[in-house]
């Protein structure tokens, strides 16, 4: 008796992920060449997609807006970094939580990144304006973590704060970073970037500590009341 032969497979998922993954990344590359030849202010959708060897459609069926495809990297970045943290003991600080997810330097890729963009936001109001955009983005990553982190009877405002918090201090630490770095990225870098972000948020959970305390939670349990306190209240 003869084997029945499998039906004819159509183009799998895999194959469309794949290609979906390089068109990304080609569109990625293209908007980061024009920013570096020829400044932020250069990277259109038309521009990107030229560059690429791509339509305008097909740019926009990736990316509704030109600001997105050059946040990509950076969202996968702390996508990352947000999927370890929650991966973290419920019962752990989240100061420990953090910086038991620094544990990595960063990709190469997002610091050269880094190095082009803080490079021209001294001079390019358009680099400052994709910096404030790219850290909003970036913290509503985080805040969604944080409430999943703290639970639904935290204070709402808490979250807000913490996560603009660690942008910022992230963002400070990375500036530093640039300039102590000269903006080369090698294996010796990438761990003097690590080292400053770790140092930086040893900073800011030590900045509020009265003389004589050595617990840098007690300040955020004196000064942070409970959703629950606060509804209360009102």
């Amino acid at each position: 008796m003869s084997e029945t032969a499998p039906p004819a497979e159509a183009p799998s998922d895999g194959l469309r992920a794949r290609n979906r993954e390089r068109t990304t990344k080609l569109l990625e590359q293209a908007a980061w060449d024009l920013v570096a030849e020829q400044g932020f202010e250069s990277v259109t959708a038309d521009a990107v997609a030229d560059r690429a060897g791509v339509s305008r459609r097909t740019f926009y069926n990736y990316f509704p807006r030109v600001e997105l495809v050059l946040q990509e990297r950076m969202r996968e970045t702390i996508a990352g970094l947000v999927d370890r943290f929650l991966e973290r003991p419920a019962d752990e600080s989240l100061q420990e939580s953090l910086l038991a997810v620094l544990t990595e330097p960063f990709d190469a890729a997002v610091l050269e990144k880094a190095v082009v963009v803080f490079g021209q936001s001294n001079t390019s109001p358009a680099a400052r304006q994709f910096v404030m955009e790219a850290q909003s983005c970036e913290a509503e990553q985080v805040i969604r973590a944080l409430e999943d982190r703290l639970g639904p009877d935290a204070d709402p405002l808490a979250a807000q704060v913490v996560a603009q918090t660690v942008l910022t201090v992230g963002h400070v630490a990375t500036m530093a970073w640039v300039e102590q770095s000269g903006g080369v990225v090698d294996d010796r870098t990438r761990q003097l970037h690590l080292d400053l972000l770790r140092q930086a948020f040893m900073h800011l959970a030590t900045a509020f500590i009265a003389p004589g305390d050595t617990d840098p939670g007690s300040v955020a349990q004196d000064v942070t009341p409970s959703h629950a306190d606060t509804t209360r209240e009102s």
